[in-house]
């Protein structure tokens, strides 16, 4: 029967690869009236590990750190104003939010001399049509995780691992209802965006299902749940599962064969923010090749920075749980915003009575 278990680890408690060594800060031209500061509010521990000092050597910027504790404070603050952020960092979903609702500046292309070094499929955002608003910093896939050694069962489908044969007991899902009822939907073969009361029903009846052979709910904590051999198999976001790879090779990843859940954090300036040239600055650090890598280096976090992951160590460029093919193919989707459908899920969960 499945417990909703939580962990002090989330996913942006980051495991620090190692940064590609001797990388220089790119020349960046300089920000005319605006004084010498930007203020980014960002997750905790998601810079490389000179980031802010070779932006300051490239521009005279200083940068002060506001760390970012959960989305819907970081919407609340900007929803209110007066926040005194230039830079924030939300993600894909929350995005959609904030352009809907008019709180993020357009970004100027002209300030942005490097947005060529992004990877093609990241170049227009079904979140954000043609990045008008903002740019990916990272992205996510959220697929399976599992042991090599247990391979032999291993379910290649979201169907598999909600309704198939065998891992009964040793498999976790995630606790929140927003993701849990997107794999659903997957399983049940349609769309994880496009809802309707019948879709609905579907995807409630096969979590019901499921949850006597699910042994645990996580919050953002299955990849722990993986390495410490307490299952077998996760739902889980490939970022995460990559950091316990590094920590235990028979640790692997896959993309089911209904598509993955696609998410990106993105750079993106606030409409009434006080300097929003010193943030294109730091935007375009960000995506040169040379501020990208000491950035995706660090993180161990995939990057759309096509540029930056050139100079890094094949160890990062060729890992197959951060880059796993195919990832954006036709049956992988970007997840929507929909404030409606998600309270919509989570009473759904609720009757599902999963125990706590």
């Amino acid at each position: 029967m499945a417990q909703i278990r939580s962990w002090p680890m989330s996913r942006r408690t980051l495991i620090k690869g190692a940064a590609a060594a001797g990388l220089g800060a790119p020349f960046l031209a300089g920000c005319g009236a605006e004084d010498n500061r930007l203020s980014l509010a960002i997750w905790p521990d998601y810079l490389g590990e000179t980031t802010l000092d070779d932006f300051r050597r490239a521009t005279g910027i200083e940068v002060t750190i506001t760390t970012i504790t959960g989305m819907e404070d970081l919407y609340a603050r900007l929803k209110a104003g007066n926040h005194g952020f230039d830079l924030v960092v939300p993600s894909s979903p929350w995005v959609e939010r904030l352009v809907r609702e008019e709180l993020l500046s357009p970004l100027s292309r002209t300030r942005l001399s490097q947005l060529g070094n992004l990877e093609p499929a990241f170049t227009n955002m079904p979140y954000d049509p043609g990045n008008l608003h903002s740019v990916p910093y990272t992205w996510m896939a959220l697929g399976i995780g599992y042991r090599r050694s247990k391979a032999a069962t291993l379910p290649a489908a979201w169907k598999a691992l909600l309704a198939g044969p065998g891992n009964a007991g040793r498999i976790a899902l995630p606790a929140d209802p927003a993701l849990l009822f997107r794999i659903a939907a997957k399983a049940a073969g349609f769309s994880a965006n496009l809802f309707n009361p019948e879709r609905l029903t579907q995807a409630e009846a096969l979590l019901k299902q499921a949850m006597p052979r699910i042994k645990a709910l996580h919050r953002d904590g299955g990849q722990d749940l993986l390495l410490r051999r307490e299952v077998d198999l996760i739902a889980g976001w490939n970022a995460d599962i990559a950091q316990v790879a590094l920590e235990d090779p028979d640790i692997a990843f896959a993309i089911p064969a209904e598509g993955a859940l696609l998410q990106c954090d993105c750079l993106a300036v606030p409409k009434d923010a006080a300097r929003p040239a010193n943030a294109h600055a730091f935007i375009d650090f960000a995506l040169s090749a040379q501020g990208g890598a000491g950035i995706a280096g660090t993180l161990w976090f995939p990057s759309p920075n096509q540029a930056a992951r050139e100079l890094l160590d094949p160890a990062y460029r060729s890992n197959p749980v951060l880059f796993p093919p195919p990832v954006q193919g036709a049956r992988s989707e970007f997840i929507s915003d929909n404030p409606g459908l998600d309270a919509q899920f989570a009473a759904a969960l609720q009757r599902i009575q999963v125990p706590q």
